[in-house]
């Protein structure tokens, strides 16, 4: 049994605080400009009290925390992986608002490496969740991605 088996956790090895200059960029970026998130008049009446981050771009942030590094390709490489191709995420659940000033980070742990019909590829399903500087969960999804054995 390999080093990427089920339970097997992915570091992460960066964290990244997030200020009112990402948000605008990152909404910009993303076309993401519903008032609770471009408008801080309006977000004052909100639960939020503030603009909040858009839920697409949580994951986004938290995803590339995840990949920083190339962390999830060592990971592969020490059994003789390649990432292939991103095929997907599934059952993305937004647990936490992310504010301005919020410091996130995350974790995985492998579910799942298993060869599908063609010899030479397999899926690799991997669970991901992002946290806040509180340890509050914000966000959690599995990804799944189609890896290659090198050789």
């Amino acid at each position: 049994m390999g080093t990427v088996a089920a339970g097997t956790k992915i570091p992460c090895r960066v964290g990244r605080t997030l200020d009112k200059g990402d948000f605008s960029i990152l909404h910009q970026l993303t076309w993401f400009n519903m008032a609770v998130h471009s408008n801080a008049e309006y977000a004052k009446n909100t639960w939020f009290k503030e603009r909040s981050l858009a839920g697409p771009i949580i994951f986004t942030v938290v995803d590339g925390l995840i990949h920083h590094a190339d962390t999830i390709a060592e990971l592969l490489a020490t059994d003789g992986y390649e990432i292939y191709a991103y095929i997907g995420v599934d059952n993305m659940k937004i647990t936490s608002p992310v504010l301005f000033g919020d410091t996130l980070r995350a974790e995985a742990e492998v579910v799942d490496l298993r060869p599908t019909k063609n010899p030479e590829r397999f899926l690799f399903i991997y669970k991901n969740k992002g946290y806040n500087q509180r340890d509050q969960q914000v966000i959690e999804y599995q990804t799944t991605m189609m890896v290659t054995k090198k050789g």
